[in-house]
């Protein structure tokens, strides 16, 4: 199981999400604990994205939204929740 933590910028998103989007900020925990109950092997299945987002994973939350992790050995990142048409647009 990894340790993990959340950025600034994805504190203050979910604050606003768990008011606007409940059903959102569900599904974003529920993700959360599905990345961090991973094993180190087991996490590379996750995609990375490609440059110059290429540090960072994804795993998408809804058709449209994508939440973006780094792996830094034993400890996950929460960067950011963005719109797909944003990560790839």
């Amino acid at each position: 199981m990894f340790s993990y933590d959340l950025s600034d910028v994805l504190r203050k998103k979910l604050e606003k999400l768990a008011k606007r989007d409940k059903v959102l900020a569900g599904i974003f925990y529920k993700k959360v604990q599905e990345i961090i109950s991973r094993d180190a092997k087991s996490i590379h299945a996750y995609k990375n994205l490609k440059s110059p987002l290429n540090e960072y994973k994804r795993i998408h939350l809804t058709d449209n939204y994508i939440l973006l992790f780094a792996v830094d050995g034993n400890h996950i990142v929460f960067v950011d929740i963005r719109h797909w048409d944003d990560v790839f647009g």
